[in-house]
């Protein structure tokens, strides 16, 4: 296994699982999107106030900035490995800069104002994440998938934020219980499942982690007080299963 592999196996296992079913050509881009995205969130965790990790995103943007004027990475293996995903998808700047400015957020204590803020931090950082895999894996077919792409973003990155009891207080807004929020994730997975279909089987494994998302939140449901805890093999299992069902 790639260095890459192994950061965003134990970072992201579930992006982790999806890659296995990428083509072979795509997995290396798609694990250097995954990685990238893996860097940007364990920021917070690596850091004791904002200011210093305020830093290291600001590093990141100037990084992008430089990929896009013609830089290998300067030598991070992850920035190097993050130059040849944006030529594999033709990715979009401005939507990667959007993701690391998005994580700002991480970094303090404010707790999110509303359910249209929090929608909008999952659309920047979950979607986009989404959206970018499905450019790598066929730029072509990946805009017809954007309002998917949009949907299960919200509705993954939401129940892993209300499986972890750590994250809600700041990220739940005022009025979203553990009930509600699992409502509303339920109502946006059902919206992106309804729109799977028409989307190009070439760019389904971008949106195999969304296969677990029902799973998580029957699981949050049942115990609301509890971390969410699926074991890796269950996890392996459905997502194999869906992906031998919608692949076939």
């Amino acid at each position: 296994m790639t260095a890459l592999g192994t950061m965003v196996r134990d970072h992201d296992r579930d992006r982790y699982l999806a890659s296995l079913f990428a083509p072979d050509d795509k997995r290396g881009p798609l694990l250097a999107l995954y990685a990238f995205s893996a860097e940007i969130e364990r920021i917070p965790r690596l850091v004791s106030e904002p200011h210093p990790g305020m830093i290291r995103l600001q590093w990141w943007r100037d990084t992008i900035e430089n990929l896009y004027a013609g830089s290998t990475g300067g030598g991070h293996p992850v920035a190097e490995a993050l130059a040849g995903a944006i030529s594999c998808g033709g990715l979009p700047k401005q939507a990667l800069l959007d993701l690391v400015t998005a994580h700002e957020f991480d970094l303090f204590s404010d707790q999110m104002p509303n359910l249209t803020a929090l929608e909008a931090y999952l659309g920047e950082t979950r979607s986009r994440l989404m959206l970018m895999a499905a450019m790598i894996l066929d730029p072509a077919a990946a805009p017809r998938a954007s309002e998917a792409a949009g949907l299960a973003g919200v509705a993954e990155g939401l129940a892993l934020i209300l499986g972890d009891p750590r994250r809600r207080a700041p990220f739940l807004p005022p009025g979203l219980t553990v009930e509600t929020g699992c409502s509303h994730a339920g109502q946006r997975l059902r919206q992106a499942l309804a729109l799977l279909p028409g989307v190009a089987p070439s760019v389904l494994p971008a949106f195999l982690p969304l296969s677990l998302t029902g799973l998580y939140l029957r699981r949050i449901a049942a115990a609301p007080g509890e971390p969410l805890r699926v074991s890796p093999l269950r996890r392996q299992v459905t997502m194999w299963w869906t992906a031998r069902r919608e692949f076939r």
